[in-house]
């Protein structure tokens, strides 16, 4: 019976390999993202993306999550984490585990674009991207006000929480525009 179980398993949720340049883009405003893993393809219902910060640039602004966590792994360059109150660098090789009910956020301050890999676990992130991808290349926001009201009024509809007045001042100058 038990073979039976793991068999059926296995053909809900064959294995999958994403080679360099094979994840599907996920066309947010806010940075270059590629799907590598949706939660609809694993038993679990964890989300994996590549996420690709340009230099000098806003990640994701300072938010808590209601519904899951989100894992953070440096690729490549240099990331700042918002971690509750204390800004923290991230550079390769930093895994960062910024859970549920907890501040956090990300940007680039950095000359060189950065990499990570992003886990999220089950919960409401990946149609939260989905819908915004979706509505943006819809309504075209043009201003960064226009795109906060957008992403602030989905992640509400996720919820989760933009929390801007955690934002540091140090970051400040790269969520202005």
């Amino acid at each position: 019976m038990l073979q039976l179980l793991l068999a059926a398993s296995a053909l809900l949720h064959p294995p999958t390999i994403v080679g360099p340049g094979e994840g599907t883009p996920v066309a947010i405003p806010i940075h270059p993202v590629d799907k590598l893993l949706s939660q609809t393809e694993n038993e679990d219902g964890l989300t994996f993306y590549e996420f690709r910060v340009l230099p000098r640039s806003a990640g994701a602004p300072p938010h808590t999550h209601t519904h899951e966590d989100e894992f953070f792994y440096v690729v490549s360059g240099t990331v700042q984490f918002l971690n509750g109150e204390q800004v923290v660098e991230g550079t390769p090789g930093t895994f960062a585990a910024l859970t549920r009910g907890h501040p956090h956020a990300f940007w680039n301050a950095g000359d060189e674009p950065a990499v990570m890999v992003v886990g999220v676990s089950n919960g409401k992130f990946e149609t939260f991207f989905d819908a915004l991808a979706a509505e943006a290349k819809a309504k075209k926001p043009s201003t960064g006000a226009e795109m906060g009201e957008l992403i602030g009024r989905l992640a509400a509809e996720s919820d989760i929480a933009i929390r801007m007045d955690l934002l540091p001042e140090e970051a400040a100058p790269f969520y202005a525009h």
